[in-house]
């Protein structure tokens, strides 16, 4: 496989350049404009970069059929372009969170976003836009993804590729991660087409948990300097019982003084789901009905190591329930703060959640019910698109043996529906926390 990398004046000029050095099988992967010379941004001229590959070496064969509608499209999107004089840089993104959150359009041979210490920028979903160009560039995005996908990928890549591609599909991993991956295989391995079935699947084992290890903290331990832990997720995702799991933990096992705050005083039953977990630990509890009591309750209970907090469970794609709870996260006491997700949720939803906390304090997930679900994509996802750690993985009501810290092997194996340490063709089996 060759790869090429070409600047030019014009599309047009681009796409003739890619077709001399490539051939007429190219492949192209990515358009895209770019800014060149100048001086702090101004006098710069603009140029396009088209990145293609071929896997033939004289460049004599026919070029599959996709890469020929991939050019047309590219030359009809430019030449739009010039008649109507769009610039991409001048357009306005549109973010997502609690302030907006700035726009990219990834290249299908980036990286998955390097986390920064406490970060809170992450990629999000290309956003709709009135801008022609743009649309016809998304355009072009999806047409790559949709090929990659489709059966005409058979025809390129080899079998091991297709087959596993497909099962990430069926698990509900998004194209462009999809997409990630087999591109991952295609700059590793020149000689993707001479690898074994089983040296292709190792490949892609390795490549999905270390997209997974990049989100899973080094180690789960409570900080010494962490004295209240909050809670924040939708109704019904389960912060209470994992509240419990994990207060049991710092009990019997870290043996820290825990005291527990409810602020959830619109669900009678959740008060008294945390009043009997409580009774059971012989930890105290106070339940807090708005943030101006919140400090009051913080220093009654300052004599204890750590302090778990649940807060409400509401709709957070309404703006007003996302300012409600920060008014609870924001206290002098240093704290750790968790968002609790269900992995029973459609990732579209979980997209729009995630979306929105961006530009909160939150750094970490808890994922839940990952025994009410088949389907492992959105870990995957969540892994690839987005900053947070990960944190821990719930999988059952059993306090507190349901939990446990993401293993970044064994979610592989069941994305991949096999184990992965000795190639049995079982399903693994049910994953329980040792506290």
């Amino acid at each position: 496989m060759k790869t090429k990398r070409i600047i030019a004046e014009s599309m047009p000029l681009a796409l003739k350049m890619v077709r001399q050095e490539l051939g007429e099988n190219a492949i192209i992967v990515n358009t895209r404009t770019i800014k060149t010379g100048g001086v702090f941004g101004l006098f710069s001229k603009q140029k396009y970069e088209v990145t293609a590959y071929t896997f033939e070496k004289d460049g004599n064969t026919p070029a599959p059929q996709f890469s020929l509608e991939l050019k047309d499209k590219a030359e009809k999107t430019f030449l739009k372009e010039k008649d109507n004089k769009h610039n991409p840089e001048d357009v306005d993104d549109k973010g997502s969170g609690f302030h907006k959150q700035p726009q990219k359009l990834y290249s299908y041979y980036s990286q998955p976003p390097v986390q920064k210490e406490q970060a809170v920028v992450a990629p999000t979903p290309i956003a709709e836009t009135e801008n022609p160009l743009l649309d016809e560039l998304q355009d072009l995005r999806k047409l790559m993804m949709n090929y990659v996908m489709s059966d005409k990928k058979k025809n390129v890549l080899p079998r091991a590729v297709t087959k596993w591609s497909d099962r990430l599909k069926e698990q509900g991993v998004e194209d462009d991660v999809v997409l990630y991956i087999v591109n991952r295989l295609l700059k590793q391995n020149e000689s993707l087409k001479e690898m074994t079935a089983k040296e292709i699947k190792q490949e892609i084992i390795l490549i999905i948990k270390e997209i997974i290890t990049k989100r899973v903290p080094e180690n789960n331990n409570v900080r010494k300097q962490t004295l209240v832990i909050n809670m924040i997720g939708p109704t019904g995702v389960g912060k209470t019982t994992t509240i419990a799991k994990l207060a049991t933990e710092q009990i019997l096992k870290q043996k820290r003084r825990v005291a527990m705050i409810t602020t959830d005083v619109y669900r009678i039953a959740a008060v008294e789901q945390l009043k009997t977990y409580a009774g059971i630990l012989n930890v105290p509890i106070e339940v807090v009905r708005s943030s101006d009591e919140l400090g009051t309750v913080l220093n009654k209970l300052s004599n204890y190591d750590l302090i778990y907090m649940d807060t409400t469970g509401r709709n957070y794609k309404e703006q007003a329930n996302r300012e409600s709870i920060s008014e609870f996260l924001h206290h002098p006491l240093e704290s750790d703060n968790y968002l609790v997700l269900s992995l029973t949720t459609k990732f579209e939803d979980l997209k729009i959640l995630l979306n929105e906390f961006l530009d909160s304090p939150v750094q970490k997930l808890i994922l839940t019910k990952f025994d009410e679900t088949s389907s492992y994509g959105s870990i995957l996802n969540i892994a690839y698109k987005y900053p947070y750690q990960i944190a821990y993985i719930t999988n059952g009501q059993s306090v507190p043996e349901d939990i446990t810290a993401i293993d970044a092997a064994l979610l592989t194996s069941y994305l991949l529906g096999e184990e992965i340490e000795n190639g049995s063709s079982s399903k693994p089996s049910r994953i329980h926390a040792q506290i």
